[in-house]
């Protein structure tokens, strides 16, 4: 009964305190320690806290304390007054904690809020708090759980300007205990992103004191991501020592940036970095189906952001980057009836960031034919893109290329040159977009050209810059060039008996100015025939002006090679002969009939007899010859004339024999100008003129 009596007893003392608790509660007026609970904060923390709106206590077990119209002040040095501004903050505050000199509180809820962090030109940032002058952190309470409603963070930085906002619709953090961990769940957006984080961070008091683990994953739009690491000094937001990964299964976009390609793309590795210099090393990833492995680095420039990329691959392929190329044919062409296409390029402007890029690949596909230990190195500065180099083996040969391309000019002025040594002469064709034209071993080729990159029309219209090609032996593949020359070679050939695709080398040179092509010299030989060119094409308006010198192989003299002239469109061309050049050039025929007599093969363009060494390409001997002969009317007529200088040796052999044929050559001469006229028709016959 005793024992009884004391419990009970106990119990209605419990009650009575209790009651007299919240008689004393109820009964106080907490607005008249609005002033106290400032000159803590300001004590705490150097800082101004204004409680504008009233205080008000919901009274329970765990009485609530609800503050409206808050402002805390910002640093001296900060652009605006206040760095946190809400209209509503209710706290559950444990009564008990209180009697011992702690504050626990069991939940924050914080609604419409607005943070400023912002760091001054030191980099000292508005979070850093004083008392008295020397530096130190406001003593902090344990709070269980905060979840916020409508939070607006805006971050500045004084060194460089950049600035940030991110809106957070809702964010809840939760922890067990004084010094334990904290969960996070947030839901936000930035920049009109939409961002989602969950996982868990260090305690409060590392926030200021550091370190500060974390143990985070979420998402940006279609990127999600994971970090697991610290950062040392959270305060300064220096030290960063993260293992960071993201992927994402589709394009990727931030506002009006957006990365090349469609994904999916992943990328792995270990960032560090403080003060807006980061680095993300032994990093690993896809774009699509290239892979890569190296380094990223980024850092926060005056006017724009610095992406240094160190990367290899084994596989790289262009299209993944959004870099298609260029298809040709006649399913591929311009619709117009025109032979390149005005399709307008969508060039922007690239002046968000400047890049530094090195990249090698085991293989780099762009087309039909991957080019082999390649090597790119590319560099943006201001909207201006300069490709150094790339390079690589192509099939057996080497090929590179590089240039230059203003983005912030319009049209954009574009400067290309490429190389190629070596090269199967239909694999180097279809990676430059003309499939289909040529097959042959060992083509050379060397391109330098600048225009505006408006549309390819318009680059071509607009050219300058010099071309050289050369092969050797193989075959034309191309609908119109072999109607060009194998139908030639054929009125030219004897019963046109000769193989008129086949082509045993060729070489030709043009330089262009302001869109019009003149060739330095065009030498075709096939085993039917030998071709010396001459004249230019007009790349604006897509014409035709050449000339070509041509001649049989065979000895018979009734069946002389006719001079012919090529105009017409690119996409139309017509072929008729050249009467005056047949009945001019009828000696010089016979002549050089006789020395294929005497020499065969090619000895009659290069000059060179049997005993010769016509080099790796004889149409190049006979080209180079021809432009150190002196003085001539066209290229064609310099070939000739070096051919001639050349051929002293042989002279009196050719001589001799052309003595026998000399009356049959003038004879046939006088009939040139009536067998024309059939030849002609014959030949609009083939090319629809």
């Amino acid at each position: 009964m005793r024992l009884k009596t004391i419990l009970a007893g106990l119990l209605m003392l419990a009650v009575g305190l209790a009651a007299t608790l919240v008689a004393i509660v109820k009964s106080t007026d907490f607005n008249a320690y609005k002033d106290l609970i400032a000159a803590q904060v300001k004590s705490a923390t150097g800082r101004d806290l204004v409680l504008a709106g009233n205080v008000e206590l919901g009274i329970s077990l765990t009485p609530t304390l609800s503050i409206n119209q808050v402002t805390f002040r910002n640093a001296d040095w900060g652009t605006e007054p206040a760095m946190l501004k809400f209209d509503k903050l209710q706290a559950e505050i444990q009564l008990l904690p209180l009697l011992s000199n702690e504050i626990v509180i069991n939940k924050i809820v914080l609604s419409d809020a607005d943070v400023l962090l912002e760091t001054n030109a030191e980099g000292v940032g508005n979070w850093v708090m004083t008392t008295g002058g020397q530096s130190g952190s406001a003593p902090l309470p344990h709070v269980g759980q905060v979840q916020i409603e409508r939070l607006k963070i805006r971050y500045h930085e004084g060194e460089s300007g950049f600035s940030r906002e991110l809106n957070i619709d809702s964010l809840t953090a939760k922890t067990t205990g004084p010094g334990a961990p904290i969960d996070l769940a947030l839901k936000a957006a930035m920049a009109g992103e939409t961002l989602t984080l969950e996982g868990q961070i260090g305690a409060l008091r590392q926030f200021t004191q550091g370190p500060l683990p974390l143990e985070l994953k979420g998402s940006v739009n279609t990127v999600a991501f994971t970090i697991d690491g610290q950062i040392a000094d959270p305060a300064q937001f220096e030290g960063i020592d993260v293992d960071l990964s993201l992927a994402s299964d589709s394009q990727v976009k931030f506002g009006e940036f957006k990365l090349p390609g469609t994904g999916p793309y992943r990328v792995a590795g270990h960032l560090t970095g403080a003060k807006g210099q980061y680095k993300l090393s032994t990093a690993s990833g896809r774009v699509g189906d290239s892979d890569f492995t190296g380094d990223l680095a980024y850092s926060r420039g005056e006017a724009r952001p610095l992406i240094d990329l160190k990367l290899a691959s084994t596989h790289l392929n262009s299209k993944d980057f959004g870099l298609e190329p260029v298809l040709s044919g006649p399913d591929n062409g311009p619709k117009d009836g025109r032979a390149f296409s005005a399709e307008p390029w969508d060039i922007p402007q690239l002046n968000m960031l400047d890049a530094d890029v090195i990249w090698t690949a085991q293989e780099f596909s762009h087309g039909p034919y991957p080019l082999k230990n390649a090597s790119i190195e590319l560099h943006l500065r201001d909207g201006k893109l300069t490709l150094t180099n790339v390079t690589g083996n192509l099939v057996d040969g080497r090929f590179s290329a590089g240039g230059t391309l203003d983005t912030m000019q319009s049209p954009a002025p574009l400067v290309a040159r490429m190389r190629a040594d070596d090269v199967a002469a239909a694999p180097l064709l279809e990676t430059m977009g003309l499939a289909g034209v040529l097959q042959a071993k060992n083509a050379n080729l060397e391109v330098e050209v600048a225009g505006p990159a408006s549309s390819l029309r318009n680059l071509l219209g607009g050219a300058n810059g010099n071309v050289l090609f050369e092969t050797g032996a193989g075959r034309l593949q191309n609908d119109f060039v072999r109607l060009l020359f194998a139908n030639l070679f054929s009125v030219i050939s004897v019963g046109g008996s000769g193989d008129a695709s086949a082509v045993n080398c060729l070489v030709t040179r043009f330089d262009i100015k302001n869109g019009v092509a003149t060739s330095r010299g065009l030498v075709l030989d096939t085993p039917g025939a030998t071709v010396l060119g001459s004249g230019n094409i007009d790349l604006r308006n897509e014409r035709l002006d050449l000339h070509l010198d041509t001649q049989s192989k065979q000895i018979n003299l009734a069946n002389l090679a006719v001079p012919m002239n090529v105009g017409g469109s690119l996409s139309k061309p017509s072929v008729t002969p050249d009467a005056i050049g047949t009945v001019e050039n009828t000696a010089g025929f016979a002549t050089r009939a006789a020395n294929f007599a005497t020499f065969g093969a090619l000895e009659a363009v290069t000059g060179l007899g049997q005993s010769q060494d016509l080099g790796p390409n004889p149409c190049r001997t006979a080209l180079d010859a021809g432009q150190k002969a002196g003085k001539s009317a066209t290229p064609a007529e310099k070939i000739k004339n070096g051919a001639g200088q050349v051929i002293e040796g042989v002279g009196d052999g050719a001589g001799q024999v052309i003595e026998g044929v000399g009356d049959g050559a003038k004879k046939i001469g006088k009939e040139t100008g009536k067998a024309l006229e059939s030849i002609g028709d014959g030949i609009n016959n083939i090319f629809g003129n």
